[in-house]
């Protein structure tokens, strides 16, 4: 074929890909391009890729199949500038009422140039929406989750809507949707609850009956009636539909007094002194009035010579009328040099002031040695392990 042959043939300009969007009567684009539509599609755009080398209008067709051979056809011009394989919108057919593409199978679509020549064509592939619907679970989730600790037999323990829980039972999930179905339908879903911190995660399945009205999707709750499946930490709780994430929220189990041993530490500080009285006055006079204003009792410097160290354990009682345990360390540059362990029972009052000297005053009444002191306070309980909740260092 010779040049001028060529150029005979060439029609100015090459289509490289053809796709398809769905749009309004207004040819405001519903969805992106691509090769699949569902069968409530009101008008489809032809979306193409082209180079041209003119700069004139040409007129080109859209020849439309239907998968039963009906044949649909639309002239339309077409101003071409000079461009390398630029994205262009064809004119659009369809019917406002969706019933234009209510044939599902394969819609063969063909551009074709002034002489009724295919440039392109392609295949749309149309098909229910009830496919659509299914990719999406069938739900759209219209609110954000709600959370609930519940007795096994899914009664209230903690309202909908509680952030934090203390040693929960079972936690529940709700949250608002619309359903996609027109029919009520039975539809499995499935539930991951990740603990933030260590990654740890529980996954189960639960079915429910779709509302075709809407309403509340419940989950069911997890968890066990000793309330020991959350450990304390942060949580999120992730909605699926055969793979598909339909939505997540998160809440916290805190530390219930149980399990912070029924007390909270607050402050822990070292007095120097040289006599039982001195003790009595601190003690009573200046710690009480710090406890009366609500405030918290701070660590003074002492410089000087002392033969007595005192221990002050400032806490608050979570919870009124349990048994603990508190042993305080006495170290000396690094070696321990007393211990002391008592037993006590949280107070009503809830903040409470420990004073400790007996056996802390030095041999023979001579000064304390100089040197770093440091004091570690333990708490022990029936439920609560020996642990270090306070300590404090101070140098003489």
């Amino acid at each position: 074929m010779g040049l001028l042959d060529f150029m005979k043939r060439d029609r100015g300009y090459d289509i490289h890909s053809l796709e398809f969007c769905e749009v309004g009567k207004d040819g405001k684009k519903d969805t992106r391009p691509g090769v699949r539509l569902y069968d409530n599609s009101r008008y489809v755009m032809p979306v193409v890729r082209m180079t041209s080398r003119i700069d004139r209008t040409v007129t080109m067709k859209v020849r439309i199949t239907a998968p039963d051979g009906k044949v649909h056809s639309y002239d339309f011009d077409a101003p071409l500038s000079r461009c390398e394989n630029q994205s262009a919108y064809l004119p659009w057919w369809g019917s406002e009422d969706r019933t234009a593409f209510t044939q599902t199978g394969i819609w063969q679509f063909e551009v074709l140039d002034e002489k009724d020549e295919v440039v392109i064509g392609a295949p749309l592939e149309i098909v229910s929406l009830d496919i659509l619907w299914e990719e999406m679970g069938w739900i759209h989730v219209q609110s954000g989750f709600e959370f609930s600790n519940t007795h096994q037999d899914y009664t209230i323990i903690d309202e909908w809507g509680t952030k934090e829980f203390m040693e929960p039972e079972y936690i529940a999930m709700r949250c608002k949707y619309m359903s996609l179905s027109k029919v009520e339908r039975e539809i499995t879903y499935d539930v991951r609850i990740e603990n933030l911190a260590t990654g740890k995660t529980k996954a189960f399945s639960h079915k429910v009956k779709l509302d075709p009205r809407g309403g509340w999707l419940q989950m069911c709750g997890w968890g066990n009636n000793k309330g020991t499946s959350y450990a304390p930490g942060k949580y999120v709780y992730r909605l699926y539909y055969r793979g598909t994430i339909l939505g997540s929220g998160n809440f916290e189990v805190v530390k219930s007094p149980r399990q912070r041993g029924w007390i909270e530490p607050l402050s822990l500080v070292l007095y120097c002194c040289n006599t039982e009285n001195e003790i009595s006055s601190w003690a009573y006079g200046y710690c009480a009035q710090i406890l009366v204003s609500g405030k918290l009792i701070e660590q003074q410097s002492f410089k000087g010579s002392y033969n007595i160290l005192v221990a002050g354990f400032q806490y608050r009682s979570l919870e009124f009328g349990h048994p603990f345990k508190l042993k305080y360390k006495f170290y000396v540059d690094g070696n321990l040099w007393a211990t002391h362990v008592k037993e006590y029972t949280t107070e009503q009052e809830g903040l409470l002031f420990i004073a400790f000297s007996n056996g802390l005053a030095a041999a023979g009444g001579a000064p304390l040695n100089s040197g770093r002191y440091l004091v570690e306070v333990y708490l022990e309980t029936d439920d609560f392990e020996e642990c270090c909740v306070s300590l404090r260092a101070i140098s003489i």
